[in-house]
This record gives C-alpha cells, sequence and structure tokens, in this order.
C-alpha cells in the first residue's frame, strides 16, 4: 500500500515537473491557404518558410499548405511579386494569410512631380526602379544606378575617370538642337530641382522616378522637354510608440585593372612594321648618340597596374510617437587607373520628420552636405598611345632630365604627368523644409509651403613645372573659383475626395525659383621660385605681362503656377489632366511666359466584368496621353543687346578697349515646344508570372531655338538666335519579366528590355520671318594631318548624327580609278570630287538599345547577370583615320613615319586617306556589353538583440564586349548634338571592377 501511494505520488511529481517542458516543446500541424489580398485568389507556389531555417513548404494548386511548427515559432510567406508577412503560431487553428501585391510595384507609390500615385493608378509613361533593383557596383553619379534599368533612357560613361562623374543622359533620343539648356533630363532631388547629383550617396536612393513622356513631364513646364528623373532619398520611417533606432552600414573595396584595346603597334611590332607590312611604312627607330636603343610602353608607363576605391555609408535611423529621422554619413575615395588621377568625397545627409499639434501639423526637414576633392591626371593617353615607342622616356641632357620629343605637336607623356599638376576641391549644401498643415475642418485637404536652397562652390588650382616642350607655358599657375546659389519656394495644395466608386485627388501650386551664377579665374607666370605656383598669383611677372584675370556674375528666374487633377473610377477608369503656367527671365519681352497642358486616360480592362472568368491575365491597362513641354535656354541676356568687349586700341599713349554690341536682339526669344502623344499597355499576366509594360510615342518640337541666317539690314549681324525649326522623333519601348523558375528553393526571373527611336529635323528655316538655314557642319576633326574637317551635317531631312562625306562604290572609270557617287546621283573620280558632291554616308544613331537582366535566388544566395548595348549605329574611328598607315607617295615603295601606327590597320594593308572622309571610315558600333555579375549572400541571422541582418556581395563590372568595332570601346557618346558617334583620339582607357562588398544592419 505504501508502496503504491509512494509510486502514485513520484509519478505526481514527475507529471508536475514535465508540465512545462510538455508545454514548450508541442508542436501543431499548421494548415491554411494563402490568398491575394486585392482579388481573393488562392496563390500558387507561395513558400512557407519555418522559423529562421530554410525548412518549410509550398502552397499547392488551391493555395493550400501544410507545415509542422513548434509553439512560438514563426511562419514567413514569400511570394515574388508580393510583400513578406510574416506571424507567430500559438495554436493549430486553420490559417488564412492574405499577401499584398507588389507586383510589378502595381500597388506600390510612384513619385510623379508636386504629389505621388499608385502605379497601378499612373496613366503617363512612368518608370520607377527601387533601391533593391539598382546596379551594384562602383557608381561615380547616382545616375549609374539606373543604366540598362529603364527603357527608353540611355545612360552612357564613356570614361573610367573617377574625376569625370558625369554622365552622358537622354531620354527617347533628340528632341533639342542643343541651343536651349542642353539634352539631359531634369532631376528633381527630394522636391528640389537641382543643378547637380553628384552630391548624393548612392547608398542613400531609396527610388528613382522616370518620367517618360510630354504627359508625365509637362507639370515640369519649361524644363520637361527632354524627361524628368525624381529622385527620392531615404528616411526614417514610421512613427513608433515605443522609440527604435536602427544603425546600418555598407561599404565595399574595388580592384580595377585596364582592359583597353589600344590597337596601337607594342614596341616590337612597331619595330617589325616594315615586314608586316609587306614594306608599305618605313619605322623610324631612335637611337641616342651611343647607339642605344630603346622600347617604352608609354601606355603602362602612365597606368597603374591596379586601381583601388573603397566606399563606406554609416546610417542610423530612428522613431518615435512624433519624430523619425535618418542621418549618414559617406566616404569614398577613388583612385583612377592613371596615374595621379584620384577623388575623395565625405557627404553627410540629415531627413527627419515631425508630427505636430495633434496631428495638424507635419513638418520633414533635409540637409545634406558635400566635399570633394579631384586630382587630375596631367599627361596625354592620346599622346601615349600615339608617341613612338622607340623613344626613350629620360634624358640626362635636359634640364629637368626628361626625354624631349622632336615631332611637330608631340610631348613627353610621363613628363606632363610629373611635372603638372591640377586639382579641384568644393562644397555643395542642401537644405529644405516643408510645413504641411491638414485642413481638418475639410476632410481630404492639406496646404503645404517647402523652402529650400542648394549652395555650390569649387577651386581649382593648377602648376605647370618646366616642360621641354612647352616651355611658354612652364613655370605658370592658376586658380578659379565657382559659386552657385539656388533658391526655391513652393506653395501648394492638395484635395482628396472619395465618393461611392469615385476617387478625386488634386494639386494646385505655385513655383518661384531663382539661381545666382559668380566666378573668377586668374593666372601668371615669372614667379621667383617654383615654391609659389598658385598661392600667390601677384608675385609673378612685375610686369604683369603675364597675368590674366577675368570673372562673371550672372542670374535667372523661374515663376509659375501649376494644377493637376487625377480621377478614378472603380479602379477601371482612370484620368489625369495638368496644366502649367510658367515664366523665364531668360526670354525676349514679349514671350515671357507660356502654358503647358497635358492630359492622359487609362482603362484597367482586367477590373471589367467581362474578365472575371479568364485565368490568364492578372492585370492589364491601356494608356493615352498627350502633353506639351519646354526647354529653356542654358544662358542669359540672349534676347538684348550685350555690350562686349571687341579689342584695343592705342589713345593717349596707352592701349584702351574698345566695346560694342555683339548681338542682335530678338524680343520675340521664346523656349521650344515638344507636342508628344503616347500609348501605352502595362500588363501582368499567367499568374503574375509575366508582366511588363509596352510603348509607343511620337514627338514633335516646334519653335525650335537654332542660329538663323537674316539680313543685314534690318539685323546688325549676320546670325540670329531665334524660334522657327522643327524635329519629329517616334520610337516604342518594351520590357518584359518572366519569373521562369519559381519554388521552394529557386527562383529566376529575367527581364529585357528594348527601345527603338528615330529622330529627323524637319525644318530649319522660316523664309516668311526672314530666318533662313545657315548651312551647319559639325563633328570636327583635327588631327594628325586631317586639317579641320567637320564629319556630320545638320540638315533638313536627317537625323541629328549624320555623318557627311564621300560615298565609295565598287566601280571604276575608263582609266582604272575608283569612283564616287555624288549628291547629283552620277559618279566622279577622287581628282574631281568637290565640297559639294559629299553625301549622308551614315548614321551615330543606333537602331535600337537593349538591357538584359538576370535575377537568381538559391536560398540565401542571390546572383544577378546583367547585360546592355546598341544596335546598328556607325562609329568614326578617328585614331584609324589618323594613324592609320598611309599610302606612299607616287614614286616610293614605301612611307615613312616616326608616330606610332594603328596596327590592325597595317596588318591588313589598309591605307588611311587623310584627305577626305569616306563611308570605308565608319566602323559598325553595335556591342552587347556583360556590364555587371553580383552574386550575394544573405547570412541567416539567429533571434539576438545585436544583428539583424548580414549580406556579403562581390560584383564584377564591364567583364567583356562583344562587338566588331576595332577601336578601344565602341561605347561613344551618342547623346551630344555636336559630336555625336565619334570616337576621338583623346580618351581614359577603360577598366574591368572587382569588388567585395558588406551591408549589415543592427538593431
Amino acid at each position: 500500500m505504501k508502496s503504491s501511494k509512494l509510486i502514485l505520488r513520484l509519478s505526481l511529481v514527475f507529471t508536475l515537473i514535465s508540465m512545462p517542458l510538455i508545454a514548450f516543446a508541442q508542436s501543431y500541424n499548421v494548415t491554411g491557404v494563402v490568398y491575394d489580398k486585392e482579388n481573393g485568389e488562392a496563390l500558387i507556389g507561395v513558400n512557407v518558410i519555418v522559423g529562421q531555417t530554410s525548412e518549410g513548404t509550398i502552397t499547392d494548386i488551391d493555395g493550400a499548405f501544410s507545415v509542422s511548427v513548434d509553439n512560438g515559432q514563426e511562419l514567413t510567406f514569400r511570394f515574388i511579386g508580393y510583400k513578406p508577412q510574416t506571424i507567430t503560431i500559438n495554436s493549430g487553428d486553420k490559417l488564412e494569410i492574405y499577401l499584398e501585391s507588389n507586383i510589378e510595384e502595381l500597388g506600390e507609390v510612384v513619385a510623379i512631380g508636386y504629389g505621388t500615385q499608385k502605379k497601378k493608378e499612373v496613366t503617363g509613361s512612368v518608370a520607377s526602379v527601387k533601391s533593391k533593383d539598382f546596379n551594384a557596383g562602383v557608381k561615380t553619379n547616382p545616375v549609374g544606378l539606373l543604366q540598362g534599368k529603364v527603357a527608353g533612357l540611355n545612360i552612357i560613361k564613356t570614361s573610367s575617370d573617377p574625376t569625370s562623374t558625369g554622365y552622358n543622359i537622354q531620354i527617347r533620343g533628340f528632341s533639342t538642337l542643343d541651343k536651349g539648356a542642353g539634352t539631359s533630363p531634369l532631376f528633381i532631388v527630394d522636391g528640389i530641382p537641382v543643378n547637380n547629383i553628384d552630391n548624393i550617396s548612392p547608398d542613400e536612393i531609396e527610388s528613382m522616378d522616370v518620367l517618360k513622356d510630354g504627359s508625365a513631364a509637362a507639370i515640369y513646364g519649361t524644363r520637361g522637354t527632354n524627361g524628368v528623373i525624381i529622385i527620392t532619398t531615404k528616411r526614417g520611417k514610421g512613427f513608433e510608440e515605443c522609440g527604435t533606432t536602427q544603425t546600418e552600414y555598407s561599404g565595399y573595396v574595388s580592384f580595377s585593372m585596364n582592359n583597353s584595346h589600344w590597337s596601337m603597334a607594342t614596341p616590337e611590332e612597331f619595330r617589325n612594321l616594315k615586314e608586316t607590312s609587306g614594306g608599305a611604312i618605313e619605322p623610324v627607330i631612335y637611337e641616342d648618340g651611343s647607339g642605344n636603343e630603346y622600347s617604352t610602353d608609354w601606355m603602362d608607363e602612365v597606368t597603374r597596374d591596379v586601381a583601388i576605391i573603397h566606399n563606406h555609408n554609416v546610417a542610423i535611423s530612428g522613431a518615435s510617437h512624433k519624430f523619425n529621422y535618418r542621418a549618414s554619413l559617406s566616404y569614398k575615395d577613388a583612385q583612377g587607373i592613371a596615374k595621379t588621377s584620384e577623388r575623395s568625397e565625405y557627404i553627410a545627409k540629415l531627413a527627419a520628420s515631425q508630427n505636430a499639434l495633434d496631428g495638424w501639423v507635419k513638418m520633414q526637414y533635409d540637409l545634406s552636405y558635400m566635399h570633394y576633392r579631384n586630382d587630375y591626371f596631367c599627361g596625354s593617353f592620346k599622346m601615349a598611345a600615339i608617341l613612338n615607342p622607340t623613344y626613350p622616356i629620360y634624358d640626362s641632357n635636359n634640364e629637368n632630365g626628361y626625354y624631349k620629343p622632336t615631332g611637330s605637336g608631340e610631348t613627353n607623356p610621363v613628363e606632363n604627368m610629373n611635372n603638372k599638376e591640377s586639382y579641384q576641391d568644393g562644397n555643395y549644401f542642401r537644405g529644405s523644409v516643408k510645413a504641411t498643415v491638414n485642413i481638418k475642418p475639410i476632410e481630404g485637404l492639406k496646404v503645404s509651403a517647402f523652402g529650400a536652397i542648394e549652395e555650390g562652390d569649387n577651386r581649382s588650382c593648377w602648376y605647370n613645372g618646366i616642360v621641354n616642350t612647352d616651355i611658354d607655358n612652364s613655370k605658370k599657375g592658376g586658380r578659379g573659383y565657382n559659386y552657385s546659389y539656388n533658391k526655391l519656394f513652393e506653395a501648394t495644395a492638395d484635395y482628396l475626395h472619395q465618393w461611392d466608386k469615385h476617387v478625386l485627388t488634386g494639386v494646385l501650386g505655385y513655383s518661384y525659383q531663382n539661381f545666382l551664377y559668380d566666378g573668377m579665374d586668374a593666372s601668371n607666370k615669372g614667379f621667383p621660385t617654383e615654391g609659389y605656383k598658385y598661392y600667390s598669383l601677384g608675385d609673378g611677372d612685375a610686369s604683369k605681362d603675364y597675368l590674366n584675370v577675368s570673372s562673371y556674375r550672372n542670374s535667372n528666374t523661374l515663376a509659375a503656377i501649376f494644377a493637376r487633377a487625377n480621377y478614378n473610377y472603380d479602379d477601371k477608369y482612370l484620368a489625369s489632366v495638368s496644366i502649367r503656367r510658367e515664366g523665364s527671365s531668360r526670354f525676349g519681352p514679349n514671350n515671357k511666359w507660356g502654358y503647358f497642358p497635358a492630359v492622359s486616360l487609362g482603362w484597367r480592362i482586367s477590373n471589367e466584368d467581362f474578365m472575371d472568368n479568364q485565368n490568364w491575365c492578372d492585370d492589364l491597362k491601356i494608356r493615352l496621353g498627350f502633353g506639351v513641354t519646354g526647354n529653356n535656354l542654358n544662358s542669359d541676356l540672349r534676347s538684348v543687346e550685350l555690350l562686349s568687349n571687341s579689342g584695343t586700341f592705342w589713345y593717349r599713349n596707352k592701349w584702351t578697349y574698345t566695346y560694342g554690341v555683339s548681338q542682335n536682339v530678338n524680343p520675340d526669344l521664346h523656349w521650344e515646344k515638344k507636342y508628344e502623344y503616347n500609348l501605352g499597355v502595362d500588363f501582368s499576366l499567367i499568374g503574375n508570372r509575366v508582366y511588363g509594360a509596352l510603348d509607343l510615342y511620337y514627338r514633335n518640337t516646334k519653335d525650335l531655338l537654332w542660329d538663323y541666317a537674316v539680313p543685314t539690314p534690318p539685323y546688325q549681324f549676320a546670325t540670329l538666335l531665334a524660334n522657327a525649326g522643327e524635329m519629329d522623333s517616334y520610337g516604342a519601348e518594351l520590357v518584359v519579366s518572366y519569373v521562369a523558375v519559381k519554388n521552394k528553393d529557386w527562383n529566376w526571373t529575367t527581364t529585357p528590355t528594348i527601345s527603338f527611336n528615330r529622330n529627323k529635323i524637319s525644318k530649319l528655316s522660316d523664309p516668311d520671318l526672314g530666318f533662313n538655314y545657315k548651312r551647319t557642319t559639325s563633328g570636327g576633326i583635327g588631327e594628325n594631318g586631317i586639317m579641320n574637317t567637320n564629319t556630320q551635317i545638320l540638315i533638313e531631312g536627317e537625323s541629328v548624327g549624320a555623318f557627311y562625306g564621300y560615298q565609295t562604290t565598287p566601280k571604276f572609270n575608263t582609266n582604272g580609278e575608283p569612283v564616287y557617287k555624288v549628291a547629283s546621283g552620277g559618279y566622279k573620280a577622287k581628282d574631281n570630287l568637290t565640297e559639294n558632291d559629299r553625301v549622308v554616308i551614315g548614321d551615330a544613331q543606333p537602331l535600337f538599345t537593349f538591357g538584359w537582366n538576370n535575377t537568381i535566388t538559391y536560398k540565401d544566395f542571390d546572383l544577378t547577370v546583367f547585360f546592355r548595348g546598341v544596335y546598328g549605329n556607325d562609329v568614326l574611328n578617328v585614331t584609324s583615320w589618323a594613324y592609320g598607315v598611309e599610302e606612299p607617295k607616287e614614286g616610293e615603295s614605301s612611307s615613312s613615319t616616326s608616330l606610332n601606327v594603328y596596327y590592325p590597320d597595317a596588318k591588313k594593308g589598309k591605307y588611311a586617306d587623310k584627305s577626305m572622309l569616306t563611308d570605308k571610315d565608319l566602323e559598325d558600333g553595335s556591342y552587347i556589353k556583360l556590364d555587371n555579375i553580383t552574386l550575394g549572400y544573405t547570412m541567416p541571422i539567429k533571434e539576438n538583440n545585436f544583428v539583424k541582418s548580414l549580406r556579403l556581395y562581390a560584383t564584377a563590372q564591364n567583364l567583356f564586349t562583344i562587338t566588331k568595332y576595332t577601336g578601344i570601346s565602341p561605347e561613344v557618346n551618342t547623346t551630344a548634338v555636336w559630336n555625336t558617334g565619334i570616337d576621338y583620339c583623346d580618351f581614359y582607357p577603360t577598366v574591368v571592377t572587382m569588388l567585395l562588398g558588406v551591408n549589415i544592419t543592427l538593431k
């Protein structure tokens, strides 16, 4: 009996002790169904992940799942195109999970200028790229994050020089001839139209929205012709009852190696040119007085083996009940592949938001500051490429110890690199405050006041030591200072009203922006010692004969009122109407103000009742838009009489300046106007596995700014800047994303983009107004025997970038001479050709540009592979034309050269004719480039009090290029009106870059 009671008591104690353990270890077989939150449909293939493991399951054809989970564990639901959702399991009940769509950001908010919209409601042509989709790797400018990502956005970087931060940017080809404010888009940073985006850390950008068509960009009036790129930087997120703080670090180190193909002869190849060319070339081999020979790789002498870049960004963000913030500090030090070239920069940024007065007022504060320094390469890569490779570097017989080349125009690139210096440093500040008042008695109404300033200054200093080939400029120094100040004030009223199935939003606003530019330059020589350099320019030559000083100061103002209304009925029928009336101080007194209207419509077909019973279309929207945008002038005082220095004369025993009017007056001068029509389709198909957009557009630019020929009299000068020209362009853009693989462990999304664009100058005169076409050639070349030859023409009926030269044929005349097809339609031999026989022989504009992005994930690994390229454009290889093999003169068996030669032509026996440009001097510029490969690993982090996330990644940039082009790189500037598609001899080498990076977030 006693033993039975003992056993019972022990059993009771064991049970009581075990109960917490049993409860702790209890597990559930959790079942449920996952739905689309918007339409309630079951989702197939959703990843259901248990805790911090890689264990789990996927939903079946009915969206159902079943998984074993311990009490208190988390379940995370992930599905491509949807926002992830995590829940904690406390019972074995059946779950219903609703995921919010994120596919092609249909539910996300995108910036449209003076406001935001959900992607699914946008009726203009707007492309939005979020930070998670930016290009990885080294970027000298934030716009590089978008390269190849947006159909119709052409971004070109022709130099790896870290001190050259700009990109050539163009949206939908040419819409102007560059007599206005340029061909680049307008940039808006956190609501501010800015002068410069170099002073933004790429790590601190949240999103970049590209307004491509006129209906989207017209809200920016005079500056919208070339499109608009809206940059939104990162801020503190939300407001929390309990204060939170988070620290982020992102950094990388990169290693760049020279991968340029010079195509010039090496020292050994140069010595053997006679044999290689079959006796056509006789190279001049240098020997010093002692009979010594040299072999110099000039390129190797002026470049680093490896250029190292390191970048660091630390950000701290936090939130409380009424206040949130994000503060960041970035630092980058970037070496160039050229010795002595380097850039360093520091960027500090603070963004804060505050709720006040019981929700009546919201304040936003943004401050950023940047300091940078550029150290420039003072040598010449062109000279390093063309200089005789048998010359020595040094010569002890010269004062500074360097060899002095004796050929006309030849210099020693190593001497220039080491005996000259040039640097620039500067500061940028941008600050803004926005106060928004919610008018609570009127639901949906809020009024905002926004003030901002942008201030920048930079100082440049340079000094030339003793340079044997430039004695006149030796021991000469100079410095310059440039300052810009931009102030902005805007007031807006926003209204939102919903009733039944109707949604109406509107914005009414006023904008005032003033720009000030100020600067000076000074130089001198004849200092008592080289130590003076640019420190004390006034202590140069006592006669002041070498002292040069110049300065400038100018300003301009823009003022505008604008309004926009957006209407949405039942998420099916969408409309947007906007207008901006803007005035500019830069234009003539008769045309200070202009109107810029826009209208766009959208129809979400997928929400119609007749689409209810289909399962192939998830979202389908048609967009139709029209808008008028403008292009401002790029300088002040172009419409008025301008008094300028016009020379000197001897008066009363001294030289005296004369002044006179230097341009015609045009009181009717005004901005260009671009009328643009856009038809677009947004789609998401087959369970959101295929999604994208197709856009077709037509543009007509009227009142084109141009320098026209005018009669004298009545005009004082023969040229007048006026509005009379016209330009047309049209094109198509397609972006498609296809989720090719989607299962528990693997996902692969491939996204090709392609853009077609054709451009034509339709009018460059107006005889009724007396504005006549002034024959304009461009693409000037002056290089090694090519005497100031213009290679392109701007003419009615042709596109920008039309190469203009002589058309070769396979025909011969009766004397056995090759003949050329001439403008009149006949044929002529070379000796009979005249300037008027030139014809259009090529086009620098590509038929299409393309990009192809692939994102592959496997568990915690991610891989991105990105290609881009162009097709169907011509490139003028100036190096081949100017430094190719010249045909031996009559009666001679070979031509002698002391300069290096373009080796591919020497091997092929191809002769260069510098006296004329022919179609044979053009090359196919098509290429496909493996631009970026990034492999990343996101470490699974167990629950802890310190680290929230950790990602390691490696990136390779510019790995290889497939092309028929024989020059250094086929990626030449195709956005410049005056020299598009020309590969000049001056260049900075291309590089291949390997990068290692880390992103870590601390709690």
